[in-house]
């Protein structure tokens, strides 16, 4: 098997300028009750999505711009400071509606320039980016 590169863009959905941070979800797995798939027919189960995020939690955090500068070895910009994988077992525990699943993440910009091109609409989704392993259906 071989491991594919992936990228998923998703907008912003609030950033708060007194604490230089934005917040969307980073990777949606379900919407509207039915697996979401992507242009190239992938997808992601929500149990592979929370163990990606709880590892990405442990061993990094680092928010990057990585389109910015073509690739996923760009400087980091600022810091993963909430997160949390909407399951249907944590949309119940917090009386959430709907049937969307996903990783929603909370980044802190410590970057001036990126903080500026979201102050300016110029950046407006958060994107993720990262090595898949496609699996015979």
């Amino acid at each position: 098997m071989t491991d594919h590169p992936f990228r998923l863009t998703l907008p912003i959905a609030k950033a708060d300028g007194a604490l230089r941070t934005v917040w969307g979800w980073a990777s949606v797995s379900v919407e509207d009750g039915s697996p979401l798939v992507d242009a190239e027919g992938d997808m992601i189960a929500t149990d592979e999505l929370v163990r990606a995020a709880h590892a990405f939690m442990a061993h990094s955090r680092r928010g990057a711009a990585g389109h910015a500068d073509g690739g996923g070895d760009a400087p980091a910009v600022g810091t993963v400071v909430e997160s949390l994988v909407v399951t249907p077992g944590i949309r119940e525990a917090l009386g959430i509606a709907g049937e969307r699943e996903g990783w929603f993440v909370g980044i802190r910009i410590a970057d001036d320039t990126v903080w500026a091109a979201v102050l300016s609409g110029e950046l407006s989704a958060l994107s993720i980016g990262g090595l898949a392993r496609r699996l015979a259906a």
